[in-house]
């Protein structure tokens, strides 16, 4: 049975991915940072390996035992592109010479603005200063098949379904304020893709993909910012009330990331999809409201 070891398998995508390896069969491991950890990830069915992402020392003898590894950890705060570099580099190293898959998650703010043109994994890079340093370790990440590594590079676009993710945030606010927010001026376009068919991409690039590769994980129905609100104000019982939020006052409480989120992106996943087979099973993120609609009457219970 092949063994899977992956950062932050509590995570939005990490926990999504952990379950699909382990209902195909794999043994999973996942690092875990606490105590608290431990208790979830051993609830799971998971073995908890303790250990720091920001000291990726601790759990090299993880990576080392592991057949496949997955990175799907952040930190979230400004040492996170130094932390996420730091730890990549010290799993490439360790997996140096097995041929053993290595899956980076990145993401594609890491291409800008892409306007009009369908971006596809061959679009070059044009990073936002909050992911400036992420195009060096896909990078890294991809120049690691030349030294005996199975590296992959798997980039999602904006993650939603279940009751996690950017957008039931923004349901949960809209429940809140009494109406839903954009920001800016909204008419940009925001690509999306479902959790659960991201967690199936990661797991047919495991087992498919060719050292080297280069992902998408889109499902090519772009929304712009202002249509997202619409629909998380009219699934929400707010009968359609939207107001325009403006972009410095959305960065008092978003800060840089707020740049990522009026990027106008559209981008394309049909080399990915033609690659490795991969069947998008979700493509509407109406379909998916009510999810969050139950989710947050639930939390306002509690």
């Amino acid at each position: 049975m092949a063994n899977l070891f992956i950062t932050n398998a509590t995570g939005y995508i990490g926990s999504a991915v952990a379950e699909q390896f382990k209902a195909r069969g794999y043994d999973v491991t996942a690092l875990a940072r606490n105590d608290k950890a431990v208790e979830e990830l051993t609830k799971r069915g998971y073995k908890a390996y303790r250990g720091d992402l920001r000291k990726p020392q601790e759990f090299e003898q993880a990576v080392k035992e592991a057949d496949v590894v997955i990175h799907t950890a952040a930190t979230n705060d400004q040492e996170f592109g130094k932390v996420d570099q730091a730890a990549t580099e010290a799993i490439l190293n360790a997996l140096k010479g097995t041929n053993k898959t290595f899956i980076y998650t990145s993401g594609t703010w890491v291409l800008g603005n892409t306007g009009n043109i369908l971006a596809d994994e061959t679009t070059p890079v044009n990073p936002i200063p909050v992911v400036a340093w992420r195009p060096a370790v896909e990078q890294k990440v991809i120049e690691a098949k030349a030294y005996g590594v199975r590296s992959i590079v798997i980039r999602p676009t904006v993650v939603y379904g279940r009751e996690g993710g950017l957008i039931a945030s923004f349901y949960a606010t809209a429940q809140k304020d009494g109406y839903a927010r954009y920001i800016g001026t909204g008419e940009n376009h925001v690509s999306l893709i479902h959790i659960d068919d991201l967690a199936n991409l990661y797991l047919l690039a495991a087992e498919n993909a060719p050292a080297g590769a280069l992902l998408h994980a889109s499902n090519e129905a772009p929304q712009t910012l202002k249509q997202i609100a619409e629909l998380v104000a009219s699934a929400g019982g707010l009968g359609g009330k939207i107001k325009e939020w403006p972009i410095e006052e959305a960065r008092k409480i978003y800060g840089p990331a707020v740049d990522g989120f009026v990027l106008d992106q559209r981008i394309e996943s049909k080399k990915t999809r033609d690659s490795l087979g991969w069947q998008l099973k979700a493509n509407s993120l109406a379909n998916e409201l009510p999810v969050y609609e139950r989710a947050y009457a639930g939390s306002a219970k509690k």
